[in-house]
């Protein structure tokens, strides 16, 4: 019967797991970030130079381009995803493995559990993006490398295994260089451990994975680098330096943090954290792993945004050490069968709130968070914010693109457009040509992702105040969309018209 209660917090995290990932996953329009994911090279563009114009690694146009195979106009947002969702699901198992070899299964349910569900990674886990393949090669080196420690049938092949996904997780993204204090740490001890090996043998069976990996990164990423075009090297200027007008508060990881992770987040994870130091001893390798990307992302990148994942999977690591010892201070003062049962509640309690709430701001679109506001318990939270604007991924946005460009495309029009929303989300969906003062329609958005609640070009302000749209567009009894039909020129010159 104890081993039958043991597997409920197991059966739960599997739940919770598969739950906050995959349903309602082909609900949203696709998002900006999700559009420049897509296998689209420009007519006649060869492959190598359709990659080479990215801002990041292969991986995630290599997933796309095998699923335009069987889905060749991308018309299913549910298969797309479906790649990206599941190897977030993988990154929880091998996660949990992996914490479990090295802090035992209390502290790998636990950390499991916060990982599955923090709103940050289940964001990243619902959208056509590189960072599920970034952690799950990411989390997989470090097992392999665990495994080499641990299993003498793994004690070479574990290292090779190891650097090969590391490898795979680098060309995904430059965000898999930061496991490496974790990583050196593994090695090193395997290199001491392994003593009944000659020295060279050691070095052979480290030095011929990396140099191989140091061999293929470089033919890749060496071209790469040389081709950048400016629009790229600009994008990275600004993240890094801030440079071209980025509004500081956008950049700001708490407000992003706290975005994804409402009511309790902001508080719970640090307090964990700062709990979990007295157990530094046994976690100084996690420690090293949180420190090192969280120095970088903080103080020398300008603009972070949702990259905080890096530092935050160590940290979760830290944040379960805190629960433990909040149990163990409970079982203190409450005694042995009290303090068993009260750890029980309050820990079913916790997990079970921070996944309704992750359920509800993810899963559940009535209403569509962060956009519109939502109510859960005693809290308020989202609501269109005018003043700066967050990275935010993963989120319900359902604006029925698909029908706009339906009506837009069937109706007469001058092949132009604008709208209050972002335009990487509107030219994947009209293909006309983006200028107001030309726009033939112009597409008012309600709750956009630009978060633009409104339009301060003073011609659109006069339209839509004057003229009724020419197409309402509802879902589940709420407007989502209006489309006017506006004549060409500037504001003065439609009024001398007469308009």
């Amino acid at each position: 019967m104890k081993e039958k209660l043991r597997l409920i917090p197991l059966l739960f995290l599997i739940f919770v797991t598969l739950w906050l990932r995959l349903v309602n996953l082909g609900y949203s329009d696709f998002q900006g970030d999700e559009i420049k994911a897509l296998w689209r090279p420009a007519p006649g563009q060869s492959a190598m130079d359709f990659l080479y114009l990215q801002k990041k690694g292969p991986t995630e146009f290599l997933v796309t381009y095998l699923i335009k195979l069987i889905d060749p106009t991308f018309s299913n947002e549910f298969l797309l995803r479906l790649p990206f969702a599941l190897a977030g699901v993988l990154c929880i198992y091998f996660f949990y493995r992996l914490v479990a070899m090295h802090y035992g299964r209390k502290i790998a349910l636990y950390a499991s559990l916060l990982l599955s569900i923090n709103g940050i990674f289940i964001g990243l886990m619902r959208i056509i993006q590189y960072q599920p393949f970034v952690i799950l090669f990411s989390i997989l080196a470090l097992y392999c490398f665990s495994l080499a420690l641990q299993q003498e049938r793994w004690k070479i092949r574990g290292i090779y295994a190891g650097v090969f996904f590391w490898t795979a997780a680098l060309f995904s993204h430059y965000d898999g260089i930061f496991i490496a204090p974790f990583a050196l740490y593994l090695l090193v001890r395997w290199y001491r451990q392994n003593r009944d090996l000659p020295a060279g043998i050691r070095l052979k069976h480290l030095l011929i994975p990396f140099a191989l990996s140091a061999l293929l990164l470089t033919i890749y990423f060496v071209p790469y680098l040389l081709s950048l075009p400016n629009n790229i090297k600009d994008y990275w200027t600004e993240r890094i330096t801030g440079e071209g007008g980025t509004d500081r508060r956008s950049r700001s990881s708490i407000l992003n943090f706290e975005l994804y992770n409402p009511i309790l987040g902001l508080y719970l994870y640090p307090i964990l954290g700062v709990l979990s130091l007295p157990k530094i001893k046994k976690t100084f390798p996690v420690l090293l792993w949180f420190a090192v990307p969280w120095v970088i992302l903080e103080f020398a990148i300008f603009d972070p945004g949702t990259h905080i994942y890096t530092y935050l999977i160590p940290a979760l690591i830290l944040c379960a050490f805190g629960l433990e010892v909040l149990e163990e201070l409970i079982l203190k003062i409450a005694g042995g069968l009290w303090g068993r049962r009260l750890n029980i509640v309050w820990l079913a309690l916790l997990f079970a709130f921070l996944a309704g709430v992750s359920h509800l701001i993810f899963v559940d679109h009535t209403p569509e968070y962060p956009y519109e506001k939502r109510r859960i318990l005693f809290w308020t939270i989202g609501g269109p914010n005018r003043d700066y604007k967050l990275w935010n991924f993963g989120f319900p946005y359902y604006r029925r693109w698909e029908d706009i460009h339906t009506f837009v495309t069937t109706n007469g029009n001058n092949g132009y457009y604008a709208t209050n929303e972002n335009v990487s989300i509107s030219v994947y969906y009209v293909p006309f040509k983006y200028f107001v003062e030309r726009a033939g329609y112009y597409i008012y958005i309600h709750n956009p992702q630009s978060f633009k609640t409104w339009d301060g070009r003073d011609k659109v302000q006069y339209w839509r105040a004057n003229y009724k749209p020419v197409k309402v567009f509802e879902y589940n009894g709420r407007v989502v969309a209006e489309v006017y039909d506006m004549p060409a020129g500037s504001l003065e010159e439609i009024k001398r018209a007469g308009y």
